[in-house]
This record gives structure tokens, sequence and C-alpha cells, in this order.
């Protein structure tokens, strides 16, 4: 029986890894990265590092670390628009260990992200 922590990604994001912030406080982020997930459009409600509600438009089940303050894209790299818009950014991320501590379930709580971000592919 497949285990949930690392099966059922059977959609396409395309994620930029967050680097900082620039001096207008918006994300630096890196090259685009193409990855599969999980994308669960629910909304729900979270705390954020500041112990802050917030409100979650997106959860994504992924496999791998992913810093808050990244931007992800649902869809394929190669399908990315000119400007990218439609981005959502990290605030969560959560990693919780199987029983046998093996297997890791990570998701990541996204929020619509309301700048447009030019230029990169």
């Amino acid at each position: 029986m497949p285990v949930q922590e690392t099966d059922y990604r059977n959609h396409k994001a395309v994620f930029w890894e967050a680097d900082g912030y620039d001096t207008y406080g918006e994300p630096k982020v890196g090259t685009a990265t193409e990855i599969n997930v999980r994308w669960d459009e629910s909304k729900s409600e979270s705390l954020d590092a500041l112990g802050n509600v917030i409100a979650l438009d997106v959860t994504v089940v992924v496999a791998q670390d992913i810093a808050v303050g990244s931007l992800m894209w649902l869809g394929e790299k190669a399908d990315l628009p000119s400007p990218v818009t439609n981005l959502y950014q990290v605030k969560t991320f959560s990693k919780v260990p199987d029983v046998k501590g093996r297997q890791y379930y990570c998701t990541v709580g996204l929020m619509r992200y309301s700048n447009e971000m030019a230029g990169s592919a």
C-alpha cells in the first residue's frame, strides 16, 4: 500500500526558493524549479511565525523542505506565462515524520501573492 508521505503527488508546480528580501520588502527568489506536488485549494487558517492567525488559500503536499517566503505557481515550467501571474507565497511549512521516522509528510500553506513576477522563468 502506498504511503501518504511520498505518494499521490500528481500535480506539477513551479517554485522559486526564497533568498531574502529586497529594499522594498519584496521576496528575492532563485531560479524556477518544477516539482511534483498535491495541490489542495481548500481554505484554512494557521498561525504564522509571529503567532498571528492567517488565512491560507492553498495547502500543498511536497517532498522537500521549502522556505517560508518562497513563491509557487500551479502548472508545468514549460507553461509559465510572461509575466508570471497567479502566484502564491509560502506562509507555513510543516514536516511530520511517520511512526518509524523514515518518511516525512511535508506540507506548505500558501497565500495568494498579489504582485506579478516579471522576467523569471
